[in-house]
């Protein structure tokens, strides 16, 4: 072999192992969590990590969206993937979900800094395992929750801004978060219903701290949208809200479901056990977390 044979074979060389160490290298300020999507294998079905199931589409192909999805008070991560039926629509749609199940023996995700476990820190740890079994797309991870769970995925849209794109609480409790600090942004998602008795739609008495409309205010307000909504009726039942102008690749939406009580929308067996709407809260939730992406400069 000649020289100049030999010194164009080793540039060849060294060119295939830059555009890896490209792929495989983080962000400036960020962990080492992305995926090379061309060696990456999802590992399909569904996986325990410890207490956690993961659950990928038979037919997945890397990178795939990864969504979490919390469950509410009482419950465990594999109850939550039966009771919302979220695994099925992740078949339809090709995109991952990981369901957590809280550290505390009540099985009660942590809404602040004060209540015990470090659930936040529980979950930064566990993510990265599940974004690699599920050769994750990390511009595309989003939260979602129901109940007590809605309002842990509220907090994370707080404490895991930069690293999830969006969240959507659905019959989210809010009144124990703490006040969420300016500059933290992420897209938002509320699904609630009018009659919840639960976590009522207008906050409790006296002071109404929790109410649905003064949770989105404050991320209306840190995403830079516009302070009036536009509302449409996709069907019965159902009024969308949606906040326009809101600073580049954000967006925050609000679905409020006339007479709707606590519970996931179309979860099955039924609950809420009363909705008039027949919204079903997976489809909508993907609908939504299928257009955020987390900026990649």
């Amino acid at each position: 072999m000649s020289r100049r044979i030999r010194l164009l074979s080793l540039l060849a060389a060294l060119a295939v192992g830059c555009a890896v160490a490209f792929v495989l290298a983080p962000r400036a300020g960020q962990p080492a969590r992305a995926i090379a999507a061309d060696v990456c294998v999802p590992k399909r079905g569904d996986t325990m990590l410890g207490t956690a199931l993961l659950h990928v589409p038979k037919r997945a192909k890397a990178p795939l969206p990864l969504v979490m999805a919390f469950h509410g008070a009482g419950g465990t991560g594999p109850g939550m993937a039966d009771y919302s039926g979220l695994s099925d629509t992740a078949e339809r749609y090709g995109f991952a979900v990981l369901y957590p199940t809280a550290g505390s023996s009540r099985h009660f995700w942590s809404l602040n800094a004060n209540m015990p476990p470090d659930d936040v820190g529980r979950i930064k740890a566990l993510l990265p395992q599940a974004e690699q079994a599920a050769c994750a797309d990390t511009t595309r991870i989003y939260a979602t929750g129901v109940s007590n769970g809605g309002g842990f995925s509220a907090r994370l849209g707080c404490e895991l801004a930069g690293t999830i794109a969006a969240v959507a609480p659905v019959a989210g409790g809010y009144r124990a978060l703490d006040d969420c600090p300016d500059g933290r942004q992420v897209s938002v998602l509320e699904i609630h219903g009018t009659s919840d008795h639960v976590v009522p739609y207008n906050g409790k008495p006296p002071d109404y701290k929790g109410a649905v409309s003064g949770f989105l205010a404050g991320w209306v307000r840190r995403d830079g949208c516009d302070a009036k909504a536009t509302h449409t009726r996709p069907e019965r039942g159902v009024l969308r809200f949606t906040h326009a102008n809101c600073d580049a690749g954000l967006g925050v939406e609000h679905l409020r479901l006339a007479g709707t009580d606590h519970g996931w929308p179309g979860a099955s067996p039924p609950w809420p056990r009363h909705n008039p709407s027949q919204l079903e809260a997976n489809e909508e939730v993907w609908r939504f977390f299928d257009a955020q992406r987390l900026p990649t400069s």
